[in-house]
């Protein structure tokens, strides 16, 4: 599926912020940064994240009084049909694709707010037809997957990261609502979960590496830290000891089966997430490997409790900051490979390569020896030297 927006230009935003980054840092002046904007043009309009803001809420005001005067046309012809709901919402959605992809193509607009509002507005209408038509008569999990079917290629066409969020919910809510209507289904939930989430884990690396640009990179970093999250709850034992009670309507939750596995995936997971993270140079992995040590300090206080609650967060709450401190004081001088001082990275090797080579010249020095001037054919030796 073609691409909405131009892609040459969101690679541009992506190297402009590293051009940025470099000039903070004064790697290079303000004449070459101006010199490596102009090798990467971005044509987009483009807003901070408070106009961004505004300019969402307006579409959404403008376009819910635009259809409301619509309906009131449109439900005098369809109010006495039975399917009169799905036929104004499907009326709906192609004005709402039709505006959407023209100010995109007109007014080059880039996840500005206006095209977020009318690309929610137009799924949201989309799912309705199907709403109407169906009047929630089909089972759950069908309903997730239609809404998949139309949530992903508006995530391939925009790649929008809140579409992403839905459509990772609406694929793992398919295999919970349709595991979950057999008995086995319920006990077997977590390591399908489990799995789920590893199976996806390991198709967006292989989609990152078959899509190495920047129009997807956002996308890809969500989706993988959302299979980082499930896959931890689908072993957390909290989860899994309270989603069992809910599942089989018990009044208190009871000790599950295989109450040591799902104790050893709380301790090790969230340990092999930080690690990892840690050695590998990856964010995502540190931060939700520490927000499951959290968590899981939570898990364990739930149920073998020693301190008041309130007393337990306050002594964590301060050995972590104690520890943070202490560690970020120690990484200064940089240990085992890391460092607390923001470092750049090769993500953007290529790029580097291309200002030193093309754009960023340093001025040659100038020979204060003005040669050529010579009687024998400019070599300098006549007397005229």
């Amino acid at each position: 599926m073609k691409k909405a927006y131009n892609e040459t230009w969101v690679e541009n935003i992506n190297n402009r912020k590293k051009i940025d980054y470099w000039f903070l840092k004064k790697y290079i002046s303000d004449e070459q940064r101006k010199e490596a904007y102009q090798a990467f043009p971005v044509g987009f309009h483009q807003s901070n994240i408070f106009v961004k803001i505004g300019l969402f809420l307006f579409t959404c005001l403008a376009a819910s009084a635009g259809l409301f005067f619509i309906y009131l046309i449109l439900d005098a012809f369809f109010s006495e049909s039975r399917f009169g709901f799905s036929i104004i919402s499907l009326i709906y959605s192609a004005i709402f694709l039709y505006f959407l992809e023209y100010f995109i193509k007109k007014n080059n607009f880039y996840h500005s707010g206006v095209d977020n509002a009318l690309l929610y507005a137009l799924l949201i209408s989309a799912f309705s037809v199907i709403i109407g038509f169906t009047n929630f008569e089909l089972p759950s999990w069908i309903y997730c997957i239609i809404a998949l079917a139309i949530l992903l290629p508006a995530l391939i066409r925009y790649a929008d990261i809140i579409v992403a969020f839905v459509a990772y919910l609406a694929w793992i809510a398919v295999w919970f609502t349709l595991i979950t209507k057999y008995p086995i289904g319920k006990v077997i939930m977590p390591f399908v979960m489990m799995i789920i989430s590893t199976i996806t884990f390991l198709f967006i690396e292989f989609w990152k590496k078959k899509e190495t640009g920047s129009y997807y990179r956002e996308v890809q970093n969500i989706i993988t830290i959302l299979t980082l999250i499930t896959f931890y709850l689908g072993g957390n034992y909290l989860i899994v000891r309270e989603g069992n009670a809910s599942l089989n309507n018990l009044a208190y939750s009871n000790q599950i089966d295989f109450a040591p596995i799902f104790y050893l995936f709380s301790s090790i997971i969230p340990l092999f997430y930080t690690v990892y993270g840690l050695r590998k140079h990856d964010r995502k992995f540190l931060i939700v490997g520490i927000g499951a040590v959290a968590f899981s300090i939570f898990t364990y206080h739930n149920y073998f409790s020693v301190l008041p609650i309130e007393w337990s967060l306050t002594i964590i709450g301060l050995l972590l900051v104690a520890g943070c401190i202490w560690t970020i004081r120690r990484l200064k001088t940089p240990k085992f490979n890391l460092t607390s001082i923001a470092n750049d990275t090769n993500e953007y090797k290529n790029l580097e390569a291309f200002i030193v080579n093309q754009v960023i010249q340093q001025p040659h020095q100038t020979n204060k020896t003005d040669f050529g001037q010579g009687d024998f054919g400019g070599g300098g030796a006549g007397s005229n030297y």
